[in-house]
């Protein structure tokens, strides 16, 4: 199966590699991460890492979802995540998720991450439809979804439970028409 890669004006988005363990435990172990994210577990083990790593391409092989490794273009150091995930054929439709290593956040790189994995999901695969949750106490989440032409949904209320707390979460989505036209 040949590697999947994406360049975009600063970034290089490619499928995770054995190699990648390494830089992937540098940043999903950053507090920033766990405190804005409701998929990573706290203490991430390399085990785990590697457990994960196989996953993804399970996953790929089973058009689940596809999640890519994201690089500074220049540095060719690892940053962060963006994928289509819970991919759904039969609904034509796909969420998209990301996240970029607190030391590169608000910079803009989850937002150029992110457009390339619209315009992946729209016109690779077709989907009429991509939305994406983040934490309502995620801000950053927040403004990545709105540049990205996405519109609010509204808010699953208490619909996360994380360390013992409630949080809610905010739904965002674009539809193709609306990728199309902007």
């Amino acid at each position: 199966m040949f590697e999947k890669r994406f360049l975009t004006e600063r970034l290089l988005i490619r499928d995770y590699k054995k190699t990648d363990v390494d830089g992937f435990l540098r940043v999903v172990r950053q507090p920033e991460i766990y405190a804005t994210t409701y998929g990573i577990p706290q203490n991430y083990s390399k085990f785990r890492a590697e457990w994960w790593l196989r996953t993804i391409k399970e996953n790929k092989k089973n058009n689940s979802s596809y999640e890519f490794a994201v690089f500074l273009r220049n540095t060719g150091r690892y940053i962060g995540n963006v994928g289509l995930i819970n991919v759904s054929f039969e609904h034509n439709r796909a969420d998209i998720s990301y996240y970029i290593d607190k030391d590169y956040m608000n910079k803009g790189y989850a937002t150029e991450a992110a457009k390339e994995m619209l315009k992946y999901g729209f016109e690779t695969f077709g989907f009429n439809k991509i939305q994406g949750v983040c934490m309502s106490c995620n801000p950053a989440s927040r403004r990545v979804m709105e540049k990205l032409g996405m519109k609010y949904e509204g808010t699953l209320r208490q619909d996360l439970l994380k360390d013992g707390f409630y949080y809610d979460i905010d739904r965002f989505s674009i539809l193709k028409d609306e990728y199309y036209n902007m």
